[in-house]
């Protein structure tokens, strides 16, 4: 009713073409309806949104490690953390579906071509799952996309969804995507068509499984062989990430690049990786004080 009012106050005033002036904001949870006076009106999806889906788990990881484990949310940066997981003293219980949200769905049905682990010098962190050019690739588990577009890092065409379980899956080298960044996503959607862009020999899905920006066994988690859950429930311990004192934590490689952009400062670098202002000028040799050249890459890990 009254959306329908503010409508139809809007109709009757008639006014004349000028900049857009706000009449009224309608909140949807977290998104938002704004009402502008000359009859149109936009949709705000994730107006303000924290990148929080379970609160229990992160206040429990927040309290648990006082704040030295974090999540930020980031539509940009598939890497936004650089967390240290080795600190974690006690198995961490999951749910991976739960009476909210029950369902499951195998990203694709194509058969295993690279496991995780050691591949090379250096270390493979999800799981390659081969099939036929341009077949659907599918969301996991319910969640939101925090990143929806082409990677230069190596992925191509690459989609993340953070879920309510705590967990985020990688989805890369993607021929075409077909979701968006910020948009709520069920278990068994559709989110594009498999590919081989990036760096890639042939068509396959690169999956990847996270928790707080680290990488897990996906096998931990699908029984890819037999199409279900190992369990619907995951422990996360110290030794997950055992691999981690050998290739390193969050990343690919070891070292991690940021292109700056316009508004960028190394303290905001800091903050937003969840490194220190000092670590970022050692790793870089160079001062506090500096000042940052738009398209320079500054090393953050």
């Amino acid at each position: 009713m009254r959306l329908f009012f503010i409508v139809f106050l809007i109709s009757s005033l008639n006014l004349s073409a000028q900049d857009k002036l706000i009449l009224d904001t309608l909140s949807l949870e977290t998104d938002s309806i704004v009402i502008y006076h000359d009859k149109s009106w936009e949709y705000l999806s994730m107006l303000n949104f924290n990148g929080i889906l379970n609160v229990e788990l992160d206040s429990f990881i927040k309290n648990e490690f006082k704040n030295k484990i974090i999540q930020p949310w980031d539509n940009y940066e598939p890497y936004v953390i650089s967390n240290d997981l080795s600190i974690i003293k006690d198995s961490i219980w999951l749910c991976n579906v739960d009476e909210n949200h029950p369902n499951y769905h195998l990203p694709s049905p194509g058969k295993t071509n690279s496991r995780f682990g050691p591949r090379g010098g250096r270390y493979h962190r999800g799981i390659d799952l081969g099939f036929n050019n341009s077949d659907s690739i599918f969301c996991a588990f319910d969640g939101v996309v925090r990143y929806a577009k082409y990677n230069s890092g190596g992925y191509g065409n690459l989609v993340i969804i953070r879920h309510y379980n705590g967990l985020e899956t990688f989805y890369a080298h993607l021929k075409k995507i077909k979701i968006s960044k910020n948009q709520k996503i069920k278990a068994g959607d559709y989110i594009g068509k498999g590919g081989s862009t990036g760096k890639v020999s042939g068509p396959h899905l690169h999956f990847e499984i996270r928790f707080y920006g680290n990488a897990i066994d996906p096998e931990l988690v699908f029984d890819f062989k037999n199409n279900c859950l190992v369990s619907d429930n995951l422990f996360i311990h110290k030794n997950t990430f055992s691999y981690a004192k050998k290739y390193g934590g969050v990343y690919s490689s070891k070292a991690k690049y940021h292109k700056i952009k316009s508004g960028d400062t190394l303290y905001g670098l800091a903050l937003k990786y969840g490194t220190s202002l000092n670590k970022i000028c050692k790793l870089n040799k160079i001062k506090p004080s500096k000042i940052l050249r738009l398209g320079e890459k500054i090393r953050i890990q």
